[in-house]
């Protein structure tokens, strides 16, 4: 939130930093405007004094001569001689305008309309490109900013995801090996009957079998993120290892199952178990002690499998989440649940390895239900 809230302020920053600057070079391009027009009526007294010298001088006589009278002076002037020293003077920036008749004639200098438009449009231009150039460097600059942001935003949540692998493998690691000690201690130090000695040996197993299931599960995702896994494609009873592993976890939760006979597919069946118990495990976890539901059916190529809870459900802005490395729901420190993250990585990997695909869906009324499709051909 922090974060957010700063690169917020730096963008409003940015964008009244340029907005002020847009305004300046406007008003300084308004500005010149100004002082070019006054230049032009300053450069006009100048060339009234230029042609009053030159008319007294009788430099404009010619061929036609008029009476033409110039700031109440006298001059006799060849108009087109007049036309032509305007011409030259200061670039055509005035033009002469004869007034009265043929008796009495008025010669008045006046600023060029064709300069004058000119001028205007030089204005326009350059305000035009003041403002695409601060638009294009507020674009820029925001498009800088948000790739800032977004590899900041990348690289906070990639550490609090590896924060929160971290603390969770702790705890999972952490919970077994206590448990096989404390047992292993009592068998040891205890004089106990052989049934009592049998069932804390089994819990000691079941606690290794999860110690060695989470060893595998997190050198079968590094292998996979890293493409070194090297898949082991044979041909097997899809039907068998589903029935197995929900005849393991009916022990553990109340479980139904729909599971058509005589299945089989070419694949890997080592990551396909794991990808298949990652997600009965996950169910039976958040399902707060509701029966969890297992299909499964050919449906022409296809074998569709459907793990099905009736837990708190995914929110739909997280269902693409979830399948991202070490991506947990919720804060590692007050999730309740515990885990590595790297269940449904491994599932969604394995599954499009095998040209398959998987989807998450609500399960009504309440839960989730994932489908796994694989080709079976």
């Amino acid at each position: 939130m922090r974060l957010r809230l700063f690169f917020i302020l730096i963008i409003a920053y940015v964008i009244a930093a340029f907005g002020w600057l847009t305004y300046s070079l406007v008003d300084f391009s308004s500005s010149k405007y100004e002082l070019q027009n006054q230049v032009l009526r300053a450069g006009r007294q100048a060339c009234v004094l230029k042609l009053l010298e030159m008319g007294k001088n009788g430099e404009f006589e010619g061929e036609s001569n008029t009476t033409v009278f110039l700031r109440q002076i006298e001059m006799r002037i060849d108009t087109q001689q007049v036309h032509r020293f305007l011409t030259d003077f200061n670039y055509g920036s005035y033009q002469a305008v004869f007034l009265g008749g043929p008796e009495h004639m008025n010669l008045d200098v006046r600023i060029s309309p064709a300069k004058q438009t000119e001028l205007r449009m030089e204005e326009k231009q350059r305000t035009r490109i003041y403002l695409f150039q601060s638009i294009l460097l507020t674009v820029l600059v925001g498009v800088g900013i948000y790739g800032v942001y977004y590899s900041v935003s990348a690289i906070y949540n990639l550490n609090k995801q590896q924060n929160n692998f971290l603390l969770s493998v702790t705890h999972e690691f952490k919970t077994p090996i206590a448990a096989m000690k404390l047992m292993l201690q009592t068998i040891r130090n205890r004089e106990l009957e052989r049934d009592k000695q049998n069932q804390l040996l089994d819990n000691a197993i079941e606690n290794s079998d999860r110690l060695n299931e989470l060893t595998e599960n997190m050198l079968t995702a590094m292998q996979i993120e890293n493409d070194r896994y090297q898949y082991a494609y044979d041909e097997f009873s899809l039907s068998d290892m589903v029935r197995r592993l929900a005849d393991y976890y009916t022990l553990k939760n109340e479980m139904t199952s729909e599971i058509e006979e005589g299945i089989e597919m070419i694949g890997d069946r080592f990551v396909l178990r794991i990808s298949v118990n990652n997600i009965v495990e996950n169910a039976i976890k958040y399902s707060d002690n509701k029966p969890v539901h297992v299909s499964l059916e050919r449906k022409k190529n296809k074998a569709i499998l459907k793990i099905a809870d009736q837990g708190i459900g995914i929110p739909a802005s997280e269902r693409k989440k979830i399948f991202k490395r070490f991506y947990r729901i919720q804060d590692e420190e007050t999730r309740e649940t515990k885990g590595t993250g790297l269940g449904l990585f491994i599932v969604r990997q394995t599954i499009r390895k095998h040209g398959g695909s998987i989807k998450v869906a609500d399960n009504k009324p309440r839960g989730t239900t994932f489908i796994l499709e694989l080709p079976l051909d």
